[in-house]
């Protein structure tokens, strides 16, 4: 049984669920501390600064700070990472920091992180939409997503997201032979995107992704699946 994950996605202070994230889709809006209090028995939170992400630098720094406290660390959190200063703030709340832009449009500047602060402690988000990787929030088409993983060093974890059916609930869909190939690269190789129920968790398990992300499925259908701990 691998993990399951949930996501906490901040936009203005709110938690939000998107479709295909796209700015104004919010299916839901939730406080903080109602989100808080649905993802605290899960051994790992995965946090992305939407806003952070658009405006290519840290924005829901207040918000990452109680998510890091109230889960004592065991989250990774991305969006908006543009350099090793971005990294070293948001490592003092949580545990790893998930890079995205810089890892697809600035590989060299990636090593940097990785030599500098260790590869348990970063990680890379590689967002899908067909062959290719789109970047700054989603908003550009920057790389084939095969010439993107021959350049990338290794990594503590690989987190995989098929922007085409996120925050959808459409089921998930992932090439398998691309899940060994994602395991040269991360130690922990997880998947985001389409998830709407703990069958859909199963099999992501089964084709060898050591967690899956869930936001649709846990805010907007509620459901909770096994792998979240005590």
């Amino acid at each position: 049984m691998g993990l399951v994950i949930p996501s906490i996605d901040l936009s203005g202070g709110l938690v939000v669920k998107r479709v295909r994230g796209i700015r104004g889709s919010e299916l839901v809006r939730l406080n903080l501390t109602k989100a808080l209090n649905l993802v605290k028995g899960y051994p790992l939170v995965h946090v992305v600064d939407l806003d952070g992400a658009e405006l290519g630098k840290p924005v829901n720094v207040d918000s990452i700070t109680r998510v890091g406290s109230a889960m004592g660390g065991r989250c990774q959190v991305g969006g908006g990472v543009r350099g090793i200063e971005d990294a070293e703030l948001l490592l003092r709340y949580c545990s790893r920091v998930i890079v995205g832009t810089i890892a697809v449009e600035e590989p060299k500047e990636l090593l940097v992180m990785v030599k500098e602060l260790g590869e348990d402690k970063v990680g890379v988000s590689l967002d899908a939409d067909g062959e290719w990787l789109v970047t700054r929030g989603w908003r550009f088409m920057a790389k084939r997503i095969t010439d993107a993983i021959n350049e990338l060093p290794r990594v503590g974890a690989v987190v995989y997201t098929n922007v085409s059916v996120e925050g959808t609930g459409m089921g998930p869909r992932v090439n398998p032979e691309l899940v060994k190939v994602l395991k040269g690269i991360g130690k922990e190789v997880y998947y985001a995107g389409g998830v709407s129920n703990c069958s859909d968790v199963e099999e992501l398990w089964r084709l060898g992704f050591d967690g899956v992300i869930i936001g649709y499925a846990l805010y907007v259908k509620g459901v909770r699946c096994g792998g979240q701990g005590g």
